[in-house]
Order: C-alpha cells, then sequence, then structure tokens
C-alpha cells in the first residue's frame, strides 16, 4: 500500500506546480511598432513556418490579435496559376500575452515562440 502512495503522492504534487507556474495565455495587440518589432515579428514567422521573410504592414497586430498569411499563387511558364496553387490555406498566426510576455503562437505545429523586446497588451 506504501509502495502506491508515494507515487500518486508525486504524481499530485507535480501536478499542482505545473499549474501554478503558468498563467493561459490571452489575445493580445502590440502596443508599440517599430522596425525591430517588425523584424522580430518576420525572424519568429520565417522560423516557424519556414521560407522567405514576410512582408508586414506596419499596422500589423494592432487591431486584431490573429494574423493570417496568405500563399502568393505559384504560376507557370505561361502565366497560368498552377493548379492546385489557389487550394493551399492561408497561415494563422496568434498574439499571445502570458506571464507578463508576448508571444506568437502557430496553431498548425502549436508552436509559440516567446518575442523578445516586444511589448503588447491583452486585448
Amino acid at each position: 500500500m506504501a509502495k502506491l502512495l508515494l507515487p500518486l503522492a508525486t504524481l499530485f504534487a507535480l501536478g499542482g506546480c505545473q499549474s501554478v507556474n503558468s498563467e493561459p495565455a490571452k489575445p493580445a495587440i502590440l502596443t508599440s511598432v517599430n522596425p525591430s518589432v517588425i523584424a522580430t515579428l518576420q525572424q519568429a514567422i520565417q522560423q516557424a513556418k519556414g521560407g522567405a521573410l514576410v512582408t508586414l504592414a506596419d499596422s500589423v497586430f494592432t487591431k486584431r490579435s490573429e494574423l493570417l498569411i496568405d500563399h502568393a499563387m505559384s504560376k507557370g511558364s505561361d502565366g497560368r496559376v498552377i493548379m492546385g496553387a489557389h487550394n493551399i490555406k492561408s497561415e494563422k498566426f496568434i498574439l499571445q500575452l502570458r506571464n507578463n510576455q508576448c508571444e506568437l503562437y502557430y496553431p498548425k505545429k502549436e508552436l509559440t515562440t516567446v518575442l523578445k523586446g516586444v511589448t503588447c497588451k491583452e486585448l
């Protein structure tokens, strides 16, 4: 009986510690946007999804916590859109605030990146 109680007590203690240390993420918007913030966001997006750096507007994440990135239409040598290229879904990113830190969440890969030097507030 004592052998069973020790693992159970340890499991409950560890679970309790984890829930205390991390608050849930909340949708957020940027409090200021400058070239450094844009560059940080571009690098985080590129690292998350791969590919080239994306072009972001100066107003990115200032009104909404979500960003949708559409894929460019791939065209063949004849200038026509390659069949199926228009079926590629948009990429979604969400700006979040957790433990007073801005984070960029990429739901497709369930990846969260802390954005150092970026300030945001709860939406």
